[in-house]
């Protein structure tokens, strides 16, 4: 099982799961490593592809491609991709102007959505085998991955100075 982490096998780039293991990509070593410029660059492709398809109220939907399908608001792939693209604009792989308000608005949607008065994080979508085998995502869905991912991102955040 694929883990996101860089060398890590099985992940299928198609599948609407596989938004969790994209976001966690883009911390690696350094310029100088050829597979770092490749995992950089496909961040960058995919954060194009990601602004095209964020939602007004800031979240990403379960499946990337089909907003009907699993609709509603999910933190962990949010966060994910919130960290990614914090990470690409601490790193000046993109410009600011371009994706720092995509950022914001997943940052806000979230704190505003999923965090709970007593700090739970809510909207997580479970493990499972497939994306409708932990529906449905509710205020109270949660899952320890999905709050490590939020606080990846929050961390980025504060990097680049919108927290």
């Amino acid at each position: 099982m694929a883990h996101g982490r860089p060398g890590s096998h099985g992940a299928k780039d198609n599948a609407p799961h596989g938004r969790k293991q994209r976001g966690s990509a883009c911390r690696s070593g350094p310029d100088t490593f050829a597979p770092v410029r490749a995992y950089r660059a496909t961040l960058v492709g995919q954060l194009a592809a990601l602004r095209a398809v964020q939602r007004t109220d800031g979240f990403w939907n379960v499946n990337l491609a089909d907003p009907a399908h699993l609709p509603g608001p999910e933190t962990s792939g949010t966060a994910f991709f919130t960290y990614g693209t914090a990470y690409a604009l601490c790193a000046g792989l993109v410009p600011r102007g371009l994706l720092r308000p995509v950022a914001a608005r997943a940052w806000n949607a979230m704190v505003d959505t999923a965090v709970h008065p007593d700090g739970f994080l809510g909207h997580v979508q479970n493990v499972g085998d497939r994306p409708e085998s932990s529906q449905p995502v509710t205020h109270d869905s949660t899952a320890d991955f999905g709050v490590g991912a939020f606080l990846l991102a929050g961390t980025e955040l504060m990097a680049l100075g919108e927290g």
